[in-house]
């Protein structure tokens, strides 16, 4: 070996256990800084509270495994928001205070309450003010201050109906058939879109061809991905001739949607939650035409 590397591989030899030591106590304090909120677990809740000093209520209740708003609204949650809002449950603080002066972190009239629960017990976070260095939020937790990003605060403010839930299908309600007859389009073919419990998928009605896997995609796509820009209660009105279609599940259960507009925007009203959908024009369009041909 050249003599010539021999000191750089002694220097090798010495600087790598340091660094690795260096790097483990580094590692070692980012750990020990950190505190942990609470020692619970997100799926013990079924219920959560949140509760302000100047506005409405909100509430969510999981049932069968899925979250429902059940104040002011009673209706699908958006699961993703309801999560988020758990995920406090195993946040992290950089600092652990006293409770002694809680009116020095805004506690003694806090912003928001949220509260999870379960028959057995109930759990109350506090949320204060603002720490004007960090930017962070004050909670009170167990006769403790903790500071944690204020995502958790502002996704628990935001308005109800954006909490409810922006699939117009709910993963758990299984498609069996479509049926788009009582569009203007499909009138003439008598259309349905049909789908077998094993998941196979075939159009039927009169002069129609298909393609099994364009259909498959169109639904995957179109139907089970489809989620809405918006939703929003909506008092529906009868009396105007709105087109509409059908939605068979498993269960024997029938979704009737009506088209109340097609521009700018498709709006669909599902009736049985009493929920308007909003989607893009050309989403639209593609969900209440699927990939079938007309025969000539």
């Amino acid at each position: 070996m050249n003599k010539r590397w021999l000191p750089i591989i002694i220097l090798i030899l010495v600087i790598a256990p340091l660094a690795w030591v260096s790097l483990s106590f580094k590692n070692q304090e980012i750990e020990d800084s950190s505190y942990e909120i609470s020692n619970l677990k997100l799926s013990e809740f079924d219920e959560i509270f949140i509760d302000f000093p100047s506005k409405a209520a909100t509430s969510f209740k999981k049932i069968n495994g899925y979250w429902y708003q059940t104040k002011p609204y009673q209706t699908r949650a958006d699961q993703n928001i309801v999560y988020r809002l758990l995920s406090i449950l195993a946040a992290k603080s950089k600092e652990k205070l006293e409770s002694l002066q809680i009116e020095k972190y805004g506690l003694d009239k806090p912003k928001l309450k949220m509260t999870f629960s379960n028959e057995n017990q109930k759990e109350v976070f506090s949320f204060g003010t603002y720490n004007p260095v960090t930017e962070q939020q004050y909670v009170l937790y167990d006769n403790n201050v903790y500071i944690l990003d204020g995502i958790f605060s502002e996704m628990a403010s935001y308005l109800p109906v954006e909490l409810i839930d922006k699939k117009p299908l709910a993963p758990f309600e299984k498609v069996m058939k479509f049926d788009f007859s009582r569009l203007e389009q499909w009138q003439e073919n008598y259309l349905r879109v049909e789908i077998d419990d094993m998941g196979k998928i075939k159009a039927d009605g009169k002069k129609i061809d298909f393609d099994e896997m364009q259909l498959a995609e169109w639904f995957t796509e179109n139907w089970l991905k489809a989620v809405s820009t918006s939703v929003e209660p909506y008092k529906f009105d009868a009396r105007i001739g709105y087109k509409s279609f059908d939605v068979y599940l498993d269960d024997k259960a029938k979704i009737t949607f009506y088209r109340i507009q097609e521009s700018p925007e498709l709006l669909l009203f599902r009736k049985d939650e009493g929920l308007l959908y909003h989607f893009p024009q050309d989403v639209g369009f593609t969900m209440l035409n699927p990939n079938v041909s007309r025969q000539d």
